[in-house]
């Protein structure tokens, strides 16, 4: 089992969780050392309870009690879902500098209009901030601003309005995706579409071809760095669903993903104390962080870089990056019965950290 050179702790308690998940979920201890895990995950959970070990039961509690139980159990639940569903969509705002570069005639992909002039690569990589699959409410590019205020480049060599022309590049041939008009009094080019589209999916980087009618050139040598205004909204229960699905490590390439898996309390020797939930679906991170991948920060970037040069960098770690809450009812030694939410126990994103 790969031990992370950052947030260890965490780390290794994902790691010991994992060996409750046996067999399909069920407990067989196999050697001292795994029992010894074991024992160290459930001493962590019984601090979070705030108990030095698992309650006795003075006498089983009546079938009035563990209706009683359950039903309050069910109302707690009902009572966080409907938090979560009223909870106001949050907005969040993101600065980027995605890198613009014009591309030598022959490397231009083939499929391109014949009348259109050079091609301009517009590339942006993924980072922590960029949520997966949101709704993004503007994308908006000041490419113009930024070029008017080079040495040499003034507006009235402008020829107003311009055309620009988005395509999306890196499949068979360029997919032409937007085509705008930018006047003189709105120099900004939105990529709302193409943004959203690439936050849906898994790819690490967006990588964009620009065209302009009539040329906008000459564009400066080597790559500028634009601004790019991107504000983005939480989407609702069913988007979230489809987040987690494309979390789920389906592909196998051994990269950075999540895991689910069914622990059952029952399985651990809890059965008798522990209310509801019986299970639940624990998820963990696990795979491998090359460069650029799911990166938490430009620090984990950098570190990604290093290990694949020399190997004595470790490389980043993938770790939960958001969690979700959970529920659980259980018995105290006097027969009560006591709740308690856990903030951080279901992962629901992994990055590279």
């Amino acid at each position: 089992m790969p031990r992370c050179s950052q947030r260890g702790g965490r780390c290794l308690a994902a790691g010991a969780l994992l060996l409750l998940l046996l067999s399909g979920g069920e407990l067989r201890p196999q050697g001292a050392q795994q029992a010894a895990q074991i024992e160290a995950v459930k001493q962590g959970i019984l601090a979070r309870l705030g108990l030095q070990g698992p309650p006795t039961l003075l006498e089983a509690p009546g079938q009035d009690v563990v209706k009683k139980a359950q039903r309050l159990y069910r109302e707690a639940l009902a009572q966080l879902r409907g938090n979560q569903t009223r909870r106001p969509a949050a907005t969040a705002v993101h600065r980027l500098t995605p890198k613009l570069t014009r591309m030598p005639a022959g490397e231009a992909p083939a499929g391109l209009p014949a009348s259109t002039g050079p091609l301009y690569s517009l590339e942006l990589s993924r980072t922590a901030s960029l949520p997966h699959g949101p709704h993004v409410l503007r994308a908006e590019l000041a490419m113009f601003k930024q070029l008017l205020g080079l040495p040499g480049v003034s507006q009235a060599n402008f020829t107003w309005p311009v055309r620009v022309h988005v395509y999306q590049l890196g499949g068979a041939a360029p997919e032409l995706l937007s085509s705008q008009e930018i006047s003189v009094a709105s120099q900004t080019l939105s990529l709302q579409g193409a943004v959203e589209r690439w936050l849906a999916g898994p790819e690490p980087g967006l990588r964009l071809g620009l065209t302009f009618s009539p040329d906008v050139g000459p564009w400066p040598e080597g790559t500028a760095a634009l601004p790019l205004l991107l504000v983005t909204r939480e989407q609702g229960r069913r988007r979230r669903a489809r987040q987690l699905e494309q979390e789920e490590c389906a592909k196998g390439d051994g990269k950075c993903c999540m895991r689910s898996l069914k622990v059952s309390f029952e399985a651990i020797g809890w059965a008798d104390w522990v209310v509801a939930p019986r299970s639940y679906s624990m998820r963990f991170c696990e795979g491998s962080c090359p460069h650029n991948y799911k990166p938490a920060s430009m620090h984990a970037q950098i570190k990604a870089r290093l290990h694949s040069l020399s190997g004595e960098t470790p490389a980043p770690c993938c770790v939960p990056a958001a969690y979700e809450p959970m529920v659980l009812m259980h018995y105290s030694s006097d027969g009560g019965v006591a709740t308690q939410l856990f903030e951080d126990m279901i992962v629901t994103r992994c990055h590279c950290a």
